[in-house]
């Protein structure tokens, strides 16, 4: 989705401030899952998505502002010129419009959103930035450990299959053609005897429990995010306040749950994930680009990928396929189409 202006690059910022980008990924290990090694993994994505975009940015003619953090914005000498509630309200706000049915759409908006202007405002008097751009990833990456656990299991189930097969056909081969006889010194008059062993018992010896199971077993692997408590607000126009005080759209905020493989996303709450067995490697991401000016979306895009987060130029390529969306710079020479 493009607010029309920014599409025809009637209007375009100058200078853009990246908000740090909310990263929640779990690293799918065989076995029980480490939660050091998923944030790990959390931290290098987030390097990576930022490197990646700085250079995306830069590419289309945009001055960055890196200088905001989770903790606040601070100024040279220390000062603290915004503070973590205030930027934790404006992630907020831009997830109440990520996840609401109005940013499901496509192309030119047909109406302007507006997000948090007051704090979108201060926030770029604090990075002297005109836009501000949020990034949120969530996602999975199986490990190679799991990989293999993965394969065995496959080769494992093959191998209980073929087993029943030929139990099926060993037993069918001795017992067919042959008339029923009555039961001997069981009391039951004309009841079948079946020769051989059933092959269900057969498969539920070979078959021992729990083999090749996550733990816990269909449970879930929660990889938290805090953000504390975030301040109730209220702006002019159709306003998406954080932490569920807005009177527009869906509020994600503190004690929410959302699950990992789903177009919802959160900030102040925690992502869940089902530790399955054959899971494969996903990332659903989202950017928004909001202006600083009066705290309209100019741009947002939201998408499922199949990608590695343990592969940088998984990252790199998944950024890359987002910021060539955003518009170059007013003043800036299309390139020649191919």
């Amino acid at each position: 989705m493009i607010e029309p202006a920014f599409a025809a690059r009637a209007y375009t910022p100058l200078r853009i401030a990246v908000l740090q980008p909310d990263v929640f990924v779990v690293l799918d290990q065989f076995g029980d899952n480490d939660p050091a090694a998923s944030a790990a993994l959390g931290q290098a994505v987030t390097n990576e998505t930022v490197q990646a975009i700085n250079q995306g940015l830069r590419s289309r003619g945009y001055d960055v502002d890196l200088s905001a953090r989770w903790d606040g914005i601070v100024a040279g000498d220390g000062t603290l010129l915004v503070n973590r509630d205030e930027l934790g309200y404006l992630a907020n706000g831009i997830l109440q419009f990520g996840n609401s049915p109005e940013a499901n759409g496509s192309g030119p908006m047909s109406a302007p959103a507006f997000i948090a202007p007051d704090v979108a405002a201060h926030v770029g008097w604090a990075t002297q930035s005109d836009a501000l751009l949020y990034v949120n990833v969530k996602g999975v990456a199986v490990s190679s450990g799991k990989r293999a656990g993965e394969i065995l299991a496959v080769v494992f189930i093959v191998v209980i299959i073929a087993a029943i097969i030929l139990a099926l056909a060993a037993s069918s081969k001795n017992g067919g053609g042959s008339s029923p006889s009555p039961g001997r010194g069981s009391g039951m008059r004309g009841q079948p005897v079946m020769r051989g062993s059933p092959p269900s018992n057969a498969g539920a010896r070979l078959a021992p429990s729990g083999a090749f199971r996550g733990s816990p077993p269909g449970g879930p692997i929660v990889a938290p995010r805090g953000r504390g408590m975030v301040p109730t607000r209220t702006g002019p126009g159709r306003v998406y306040g954080g932490g569920g005080g807005s009177q527009v759209g869906v509020g994600i905020g503190i004690g929410v749950v959302v699950p990992l493989d789903g177009p919802v996303y959160t900030h102040d709450g925690t992502v869940d994930h089902e530790d399955e067995m054959f899971a494969g490697d996903q990332l659903y991401v989202s950017m928004t680009l909001v202006s600083a000016i009066d705290g309209r979306v100019l741009w947002h895009q939201r998408q499922s990928l199949d990608l590695d987060a343990q592969d940088p130029r998984d990252v790199d390529g998944m950024v890359g396929s987002f910021i060539g969306g955003i518009p170059l710079r007013a003043g800036l020479p299309e390139p020649p189409r191919k």
